[in-house]
């Protein structure tokens, strides 16, 4: 005999069985769909989320590239215009002129208004536009020309000039070095005629004169060789062809051939040092007259951008 729970009990589990697999069921759709919802609702909000984050990135980005800019703008001038440095001789006898380089930034900052030499007040200068102009800085150059009718009569004795007193768009006036001006008074005695002369941007140049007599010529130097050494070479070509030792006759009517070139250092200091310098020749005349003469050596020398760039990351300041 079957008891009531013994017959039912197969029946009743297999209800909740199903009953429970039903709800598991929808449970399990429910959180599927609630599941795909989310990730929908999830996968257009993110969109958003980015978008609200790319305004203030781009401009952030915006910002530091234009301080970075205006950084390095600053960091590209110059405190003060900069003189280079100039080895000079100049003649008061022959009323030479000079010619003095400096550097001014372009925009900003002091510009020279006017230079004067305190020893030598009979030159006076005219300041030119620019000659050659770089991204952030021009380089100038002032001619000084001899003006001794409104100056009273100075003594004609070697004079070294190492400062200029510079005047400025801004502030007061002060001195700064410019390099040595070497004065000196001598009389043109020479017995050798320029034919040609010439040079390049290179640094390489030739001078050619031409014997108005027979002479010996003893030596032959060029000033500031001191200073020069390695950065300046030179040799000499005679009829009889190149020179190797002193002395060495020339009859009149004989050509005397000067090739040389510069060799300045582009990386350097010395890059920024202008040179306005000569042959120093001794020779002999035919009764023994010992005459000293000069030829002009031509400096064609140019700074690149690179240069200047470089001089002003260094600091500004030539040693």
């Amino acid at each position: 005999m079957y008891s009531g729970n013994s017959w039912m009990g197969p029946a009743l589990r297999g209800k909740t069985s199903v009953g429970s697999y039903i709800i598991s069921s929808k449970v399990v759709n429910w959180v599927n769909e609630r599941g795909r919802e989310a990730l929908y609702i999830n996968s257009d909000s993110r969109p958003e989320k980015k978008k609200k984050y790319i305004l203030p990135i781009f401009l952030l980005i915006v910002t530091a590239s234009w301080a970075g800019n205006i950084w390095y703008y600053y960091s590209m001038q110059l405190d003060k215009p900069v003189f280079l440095k100039h080895y000079i001789t100049l003649n008061g006898n022959q009323d030479d002129w000079i010619e003095l380089s400096f550097l001014e930034n372009r925009r900003i900052g002091k510009k020279v208004t006017g230079i004067e030499l305190e020893k030598l007040p009979q030159l006076r200068f005219e300041i030119h536009p620019p000659n050659n102009d770089f991204k952030y800085q021009v380089m100038r150059k002032a001619y000084g020309f001899w003006n001794g009718e409104e100056n009273p009569p100075m003594e004609k004795e070697p004079l070294i000039i190492t400062e200029a007193t510079v005047y400025y768009s801004e502030g007061p006036p002060e001195k700064v070095p410019i390099g040595e001006i070497h004065v000196m008074w001598e009389r043109s005695e020479g017995l050798l005629e320029s034919i040609s002369s010439g040079g390049s941007s290179e640094g390489t140049g030739q001078y050619t004169v031409i014997a108005e007599e027979a002479i010996t010529l003893e030596q032959v130097d060029y000033s500031f060789s001191d200073r020069l050494n390695s950065k300046f070479e030179f040799s000499v070509v005679s009829p009889n062809g190149p020179v190797t030792e002193m002395p060495i006759q020339l009859d009149a009517g004989d050509t005397l051939i000067f090739d040389y070139a510069w060799k300045i250092p582009s990386d350097t200091a010395t890059a920024f040092e202008v040179y306005r310098t000569n042959f120093l020749l001794t020779y002999t005349t035919g009764d023994g007259e010992i005459i000293h003469d000069r030829i002009p050596i031509s400096f064609n020398h140019y700074l690149s951008e690179n240069q200047v760039n470089w001089f002003v990351r260094s600091g500004g300041e030539l040693p």
